[in-house]
This record gives structure tokens, sequence and C-alpha cells, in this order.
């Protein structure tokens, strides 16, 4: 009887330290995803702030796009400068007359 229950405390302290050798295993790998997840979690902030200033540019940029004059308009804009220029001219040169 002493023997069995010698066995079975054997048994018993065997399970035992296998459960906390487990317990240890899980314990660091709990301990790695953590620090994983805070790393993890930096970088979403990171990434955060860089989209929105990727949106300030673009709102920047689309702002800048529609307030500047595209060629067409510059070319507009000159054509009729350039006749209104001439029109002065010869009501100069008529009142010189």
């Amino acid at each position: 009887m002493a023997n069995e229950l010698q066995q079975t405390l054997v048994r018993l302290i065997s399970k035992s330290n296998i459960l906390v050798e487990k317990y240890h295993a899980l314990h660091e790998i709990s301990k790695a995803q953590a620090d994983e997840k805070t790393q993890l979690l930096e970088e979403i902030e990171q990434l955060k702030k860089e989209n929105e200033q990727m949106r300030q540019q673009i709102e920047y940029l689309t702002m800048a796009r529609v307030i500047s004059p595209n060629l067409d308009d510059v070319k507009q804009a000159r054509s009729r400068i350039s006749k209104l220029v001439q029109d002065i001219d010869k009501c100069i040169s008529q009142l010189n007359q």
C-alpha cells in the first residue's frame, strides 16, 4: 500500500511538474504576444498619423489645383488682353488724328 501511495505521489509530482512547465511556456508566449500587441498598436497609431497627413496633403493639392488656372484659361486671358491692347491702340491713334 505504501508502495502504491509512493507511485501515485511520484506520478502526481511528475504531472504537476509538467503543468508548471506548460504554465511557464504559455506565460512566455503570452508575454511575447503582449509585447507584439503593444508594438502593433504603436504602429497603428503611427500609420493613422501618416494617413491624416496624407489626407491633408490631398486636400491642399486639391485646393491648389482648383485655385490655379489651367493652360487654356491662361491662353484665353492673354488673347483677351492682347485684343484689348489693340483696341486701346486704335482708340489712341484715332484721338491723335
